[in-house]
């Protein structure tokens, strides 16, 4: 008697079911690659915009005479901008007002070195798609004068503002859900 053999290799839909399962698990790949590219990209910008604060903090610090200078300049380039563009196209035009090479001796005003200094920091910071702002640290007024260096990228504008929904914190300082900047305080 002749014994037959149902099954005698792999069935089409058993080829179908693996081709899926491994489609998932690549599709599942790829999505895990792009967000660790994602990740490394925005580490990347944080890490810029805290060397940018830092450099900010450390040059008020140097110049402590023109303190409020720093932040009276880094607010007129944000005053009423809402993206990197409108920032940016203030930096070329701040750039103008005054003669880069003027103030690289001792005949600088502590103003004038505050000036170059924003400007060369928010200069970069074009360079790199970030803005910088500088205000008043909540409810820090009137301990030790400490000012909140904000830089922000993406969508984010570097401001304090309850009313806004591209402003990277809210007007106690706390940061915005979504928002991509960073607050360093300075004093």
């Amino acid at each position: 008697m002749i014994k037959f053999n149902s099954q005698s290799g792999v069935g089409l839909i058993e080829v179908m079911v693996a081709l899926l399962l491994l489609a998932i698990a690549v599709l599942g790949f790829s999505a895990l690659q792009i967000n660790a590219l994602n990740a490394t990209d925005e580490s990347l910008v944080r890490s810029r915009a805290m060397s940018m604060s830092k450099q900010l903090s450390e040059n008020m610090r140097l110049n402590t005479l023109a303190t409020d200078n720093f932040m009276s300049e880094l607010n007129a380039l944000n005053q009423g901008t809402e993206n990197i563009t409108d920032y940016c196209a203030k930096v070329v035009q701040a750039s103008s007002s005054f003669d880069q090479n003027s103030c690289k001796s001792d005949a600088c005003s502590p103003e004038e070195i505050a000036a170059l200094s924003t400007w060369q920091a928010a200069n970069l910071g074009c360079k790199q798609d970030i803005m910088l702002n500088m205000t008043a640290c909540p409810d820090m007024a009137d301990i030790n004068a400490r000012q909140c260096i904000i830089t922000s990228w993406g969508k984010t504008i570097p401001v304090l503002d309850d009313g806004n929904d591209n402003a990277c914190g809210d007007s106690k300082g706390s940061y915005k859900v979504g928002s991509h900047c960073l607050i360093v305080e300075a004093y």
